[in-house]
């Protein structure tokens, strides 16, 4: 072969090599390559009150974790639970950032809302219920008649923290002018112009303590009192029965991400909607779903805000 010939060969066989390393045809196109991956790392903190922090991540923890995974597409990676002690705490935390839900009934809810910058984001059907109340109630051969025969009586309230337990049965009888104290005896001696009242810390002792006569009224949520009385409820009598108030609120620091507060509002709204979703509802003590509030959150909230004077102290501890 003459040396242009060779030249030619190695040229062709080198173009050859070219098409062949290209995939082919030398007019075929590479497939785009598929994109990387989002990689969702953001946190969503839920916070809630309890002196029992174990206890309370156990309640949380199903709950959150479903949530955060499935608000990837807003950038969230995964859930954090926070407990803290007290609700002047959860107001720090909450003015600091470090939460972003918090989930609570309403008196808590209405402090914390004075405090912080807040919004209302839906109501919660705790234990299956969207409202609740409390009754006041004595034996029904006590001679109380009515919450002004109170004074220098005592009362049993359940927990500190608790809203039909305590704080809205207490700010109901403060409303009509009654002077309420404090003792940690349930047998000390009442000033005839004071209520004086003990905590039972669980309504089946303040339902027993009635009963037995070791003090003269009791406050428990009214979905409890006949099956806590059972077949002895003809020994007893209501005195008082509050104004019902929604059962557990949703709350988003106003500060968060505006696209993780709809998306997780969206996500509320449809959890009752699937069958994994009812799961975790019922797990979180028994959730049947979350709502809107009917005619607004602020209304809603105004009688509680009226209310909420009488025990704002108790309130904030």
């Amino acid at each position: 072969m003459t040396r242009p010939g060779r030249i030619a060969a190695a040229l062709f066989s080198s173009a050859l090599i070219v098409v062949i390393a290209c995939g082919g045809r030398a007019d075929e196109r590479a497939e785009p390559s598929s994109p990387a991956p989002f990689e969702a790392t953001g946190i969503i903190t839920f916070g809630s009150v309890s002196l029992n922090p174990a206890s309370e991540h156990e309640v949380f923890r199903p709950f959150v974790d479903h949530v955060a995974s499935r608000l990837r597409e807003v950038g969230i990676g995964r859930g954090r639970v926070v407990v803290v002690d007290s609700i002047s705490k959860m107001v720090e935390e909450l003015n600091e950032g470090r939460i972003d839900v918090y989930i609570d009934s309403p008196f808590p809810v209405g402090f914390v809302w004075k405090r912080t910058e807040i919004d209302l984001l839906l109501r919660r059907w705790k234990r299956g219920s969207e409202t609740y109340r409390s009754v006041v109630f004595v034996r029904a051969d006590s001679g109380v008649n009515s919450v002004a025969d109170l004074a220098g009586k005592m009362i049993a309230f359940g927990e500190p923290f608790s809203t039909s337990g305590f704080l809205m049965p207490k700010a109901a009888l403060a409303s009509t002018g009654l002077m309420l104290d404090n003792y940690e005896d349930a047998a000390a001696s009442i000033p005839p112009d004071r209520v004086g009242y003990v905590f039972s810390n669980d309504a089946e002792n303040t339902m027993f303590w009635v009963l037995k006569g070791k003090v003269d009224a009791g406050a428990v949520n009214e979905d409890y009192y006949q099956a806590l009385a059972g077949s002895r409820v003809s020994e007893l009598k209501i005195i008082l029965t509050t104004e019902a108030v929604p059962r557990n609120l949703v709350c988003v620091r106003r500060s968060l991400d505006p696209r993780v507060t709809d998306a997780l509002k969206d996500l509320l709204l449809g959890m009752d909607e699937d069958e994994e979703g009812q799961g975790v509802l019922k797990g979180f003590e028994e959730t049947a779903r979350f709502d809107p509030w009917p005619g607004g959150p602020e209304r809603q909230l105004a009688g509680i805000m009226d209310l909420i004077q009488y025990v704002e102290e108790d309130v904030g501890q």
